[in-house]
């Protein structure tokens, strides 16, 4: 990611000094959570916000704490899976701390760092992209705990479709509660033909910002998930002429039998320093809440889900905000930093000021 030059507002996007930050958040961080380093030259920022991400998630925390316990295969050395295991520990302990002391996320950066030895993949003192590394523990946890069955199939009436699913495995956390096992298939409105036929699994519902933000000024009062299904259905393909079909564009058909319990949506900026108007036009996009079964056929109507984090960066420093529902407040973890934002739309007006791009969005099951 490139870097911008920063403004005061945008270092001190709560428009308090640093020294009167530091005191707030050391009172407010023995109440709402725990920190995590990210020294000067670590750039550990975009794994902190995921490692925060994810423990906010309270049923994946419970079972990765759980499974973690269990006999895995160890993938990479040190193991992804067991120093991920190591920060949770941590993070469980500092809970239960009246003063907490910021967790080291070293282990789990030096064992991400040496699955890629010959690239700068995720190699240490140097930045990388939250969503990607996100994807990468999704792809460990799926070795580490479903080495056995990799890849499966049905031999089913979908047998003619392309492609297959990633895992069947039960015990595999990634699949299980974020994986999204999905048909796709084109209806065409003018000749009936039904084709192109495939299924894949996918743990992201990519969207562009861009496309996000133009869709919600066209349609202004349409939520969120209505706006998803609007621009994927903007994403046209021709009714396949091999299989007899006509040739006339038609969006396609995405099935989702069995909803996920976390659902995560990733949006993609042309820029890592976009500008206000358009930070305020993506934000004024986003809900809390998101009905699924408006993007994707197969799912009982509304099956719900609320916003449990959210990822977002400026320049080279990213920041994660996360929902407590014990204390009905937004909470940003900035690295060591931990403070009280409070509602969603004060959420919304510190990302205006501080230009922060919202990146990783996740959803969980209500």
């Amino acid at each position: 990611m490139t870097s911008c030059p920063r403004t005061a507002l945008e270092v001190n996007i709560d428009g308090v000094s640093d020294v009167t930050k530091e005191s707030r958040s050391s009172t407010e961080v023995g109440i709402f959570g725990t920190g995590i380093q990210n020294e000067v030259g670590e750039y550990n920022c975009f794994l902190n916000v995921i490692i925060q991400s994810l423990w906010n998630l309270g049923m994946f925390r419970a079972e990765f704490l759980r499974t973690s316990t269990l006999e895995h295969y160890h993938v990479g050395d040190p193991c992804v899976v067991c120093s991920l295991y190591e920060i949770f520990t941590a993070l469980s302990a500092a809970s239960r701390e009246v003063r907490k002391e910021p967790v080291t996320p070293s282990s789990l950066r030096i064992a991400l760092s040496n699955l890629y030895p010959d690239s700068s993949f995720f190699q240490e003192a140097q930045m990388n992209d939250a969503s990607e590394v996100l994807a990468v523990i999704f792809d460990c946890l799926h070795r580490s705990f479903a080495q056995s069955s990799s890849v499966f199939d049905t031999e089913s009436s979908e047998s003619n479709c392309t492609g297959s699913w990633d895992c069947a495995n039960r015990t595999c956390i990634a699949h299980s509660l974020f994986g999204m096992n999905i048909f796709e298939q084109l209806n065409c409105f003018s000749c009936g033909l039904e084709s192109r036929h495939m299924k894949y699994t996918s743990f992201f519902h990519n969207i562009n910002a861009s496309a996000l933000r133009t869709m919600k000024v066209t349609c202004a009062e349409n939520s969120f998930d209505e706006l998803l299904n609007l621009v994927e259905m903007n994403h046209q393909l021709a009714c396949d002429p091999e299989a007899g079909g006509c040739g006339k564009p038609n969006h396609i058909h995405h099935i989702l039998t069995t909803p996920p319990h976390v659902f995560t949506t990733v949006l993609g900026w042309q820029n890592t320093c976009e500008s206000v108007e358009d930070i305020a036009a993506t934000l004024a996009a986003l809900n809390t809440e998101i009905d699924i079964s408006v993007i994707y056929r197969g799912l009982d109507p509304k099956s719900t889900y609320s916003l449990a984090s959210v990822v977002c960066y400026y320049g080279q420093h990213y920041h994660c905000f996360a929902y407590s529902h014990e204390h009905d407040r937004w909470i940003m973890y900035d690295d060591k930093t931990v403070k009280v934002i409070g509602s969603w739309s004060d959420v919304l007006s510190m990302c205006e000021r501080g230009h922060l791009q919202p990146q990783v969005l996740l959803y969980e099951k209500r």
